[in-house]
């Protein structure tokens, strides 16, 4: 008999949590029954759907509970069909109903499901106290329907995603204030709610969400038809707020940052009037990420009101903020070692003065993107090239930068080891020799875009591009130049290969333009002596009586030499 019977539960348990193959689990299940049993459950507890079959093969399981060998539907804790997508129907999501314990369930793109399915899933009188998270991104189908019944039978509810990127001009619909406010008063633990794109959704769910569920720290609206009002009601009440998305909410001013919560400012608990602490703390010290992009209306003011309530944001996007000049990118200096994502992208207004004090003072930023800022020189670029940890930048139609920039950016040895992703597009200034010093100079560098960029319309270098989307016009597809993974790399020995061939060729020049020096001083020397000879022979020749002894002076020794 088998001494691995005896080993206790936990013991076992712990040492099969260091393995991560299936295989090797299943190898531990034929042990004995006590290792089967556990190691069965870990393998059910996250089953690994990469195709379809052995999807369709796992609901059939688990709709004839009769012949389960183990209580399978109790070790199901995690459910992800992502990489399924289109092969789920509602019928096989209904297979699931029984799986009690289920925690986290991700059905991103399935876009055949439909209500039926998710409440087919999700029971009707069932109440879900396990599941804390879902993910219905890209979902199309559902509906307010789906989401009222979320709000029923799952009150532990702590992450729902609704991001919506429906392609075509269509727009989503299906979810609207009337759910997400039911889900704000039943789920009152929500921590993390997506509604990219949900354009029903309003000022009313996003007050009703502030009010309700106090522990929110990610809260995603890209457009939404929301207001200065939801800002207001947000900051007012999410405290905890670490990931805040606002793209393309066009009606937001500087009002609803600057009459907001975060012009406030907290007693700190260790102020008295006769300490030396400070008087009071940061409003919005845990905020992590903000998202800004296209809010045309806000301005400076807006920006350094943020900063000075979230002094330790982490990513920050202002792309398409047209109205913010050097005085916001002075204030984000204040974030220092703390940035780490900064998108300027279309800032119009932005000069070299802010950037370069951006560079001093915020050195561990990582990407960084400056699209479109054309008043920026190549003096950013050197001053930015010193940045010890960055990996991406982009330059996109920056038509100041010159090759003297790119020099810049591979005369310090840290980014060769941290430069990853350089966007160059339309900086039409550009050649041949920067490029290559700084493909060679990277290793690292596995993306490099040179759209537009004359010098590399070539066909020799356009043949190692990645393929242009297919919905480009036929100009833009010529104009496309984007090298990325293994484009960069052939990229990199096609440059070595012209190197080589170019210094072969100087040498050759070289060694052909020394023979004809020695061969041209050859012919001159030889040229010299013909003349002198020549002219000490017709000068003999021309003498007269009366210059006769003057003629014998000076050449003498030619006579004498002539003579032997």
């Amino acid at each position: 008999m088998s001494n691995a019977q005896y080993i206790p539960s936990e013991l076992i348990v712990h040492i099969l949590k260091y393995l991560s193959h299936p295989s090797d689990l299943s190898s531990c299940a034929m042990t004995c029954k006590s290792w089967s049993l556990h190691a069965v459950e870990l393998l059910w507890y996250k089953p690994n759907f990469v195709r379809s079959t052995a999807w369709l093969s796992f609901c059939t399981v688990l709709e004839k509970p009769e012949f389960m060998l183990f209580p399978y539907t109790s070790f199901i804790r995690r459910i992800n069909l992502s990489l399924l997508s289109t092969h789920v129907e509602d019928a096989h999501l209904t297979s699931l109903n029984d799986c009690a314990r289920l925690e986290r369930v991700t059905l991103t793109g399935c876009s055949n499901l439909t209500d039926t399915g998710i409440i087919g899933f999700l029971g009707d009188k069932k109440i879900r106290k396990c599941l804390v998270s879902m993910d219905l991104g890209d979902v199309t189908n559902v509906t307010d329907i789906s989401i009222k019944r979320i709000a029923e039978v799952c009150p532990n509810l702590q992450g729902l995603n609704l991001s919506m990127c429906k392609e075509g001009s269509a727009r989503f619909e299906g979810i609207t204030d009337e759910g997400i406010v039911m889900l704000s008063k039943s789920c009152t633990g929500l921590r993390r709610i997506k509604l990219n794109n949900c354009v029903k959704v309003s000022d009313l769910s996003v007050i009703s969400l502030a009010k309700h569920c106090h522990a929110l720290l990610e809260i995603d609206l890209m457009n939404c038809n929301i207001t200065n009002t939801s800002l207001l009601e947000v900051f007012n009440y999410s405290r905890e707020l670490r990931e805040f998305r606002l793209n393309n909410c066009t009606e937001i001013t500087d009002i609803g940052f600057t009459d907001s919560a975060l012009a406030k400012r907290i007693p700190s608990p260790q102020s008295t009037s006769l300490s030396n602490s400070p008087p009071s703390s940061y409003y919005y010290d845990q905020l992590r990420i903000l998202d800004l992009t296209s809010i045309s209306l806000i301005t400076d003011h807006a920006v350094r009101q943020i900063i000075g309530a979230a002094p330790k944001i982490r990513n920050l996007v202002l792309n398409k903020c047209q109205n913010i000049t050097d005085d916001s990118v002075l204030a984000i200096c204040q974030l220092g070692r703390y940035l780490h994502y900064l998108h300027l992208g279309h800032c119009l207004r932005l000069t070299d003065y802010s950037i370069v004090e951006l560079a001093r003072h915020c050195t561990r930023i990582r990407y960084l993107d400056l699209a479109c800022c054309g008043q920026l020189t190549d003096r950013s670029v050197m001053e930015l090239a010193t940045l010890p940890k960055l990996k991406r930048i982009g330059l996109v139609k920056c038509q100041n930068i010159t090759d003297q920039a790119i020099y810049a950016l591979t005369s310090h040895t840290r980014i060769a080891n941290s430069l990853e992703r350089v966007h160059l597009s339309y900086c039409q200034r550009l050649t041949i020799p920067s490029i290559m010093q700084l493909v060679n100079f990277c290793e690292k560098l596995t993306h490099l875009s040179l759209t537009s960029v004359p010098a590399f319309l070539r066909p020799d270098f356009q043949r190692f591009r990645r393929s242009p989307p297919k919905e480009f016009t036929a100009q833009q597809r010529s104009v496309f130049c984007v090298f990325s993974g293994r484009g960069v790399r052939e990229l990199r020995a096609y440059f070595n290969q012209l190197s080589a061939m170019n210094e072969e060729a100087l040498q050759h020049q070289q060694q052909h333009q020394q023979q004809q020096h020695t061969l041209h001083n050859i012919n001159t020397a030889t040229t010299t002596m013909t003349t002198a000879v020549t002219v000490a022979t017709s000068t003999t020749e021309i003498g007269t009586d009366d210059d006769d002894d003057t003629n014998n002076e000076v050449f003498g020794d030619t006579n004498e030499l002539d003579t032997l």
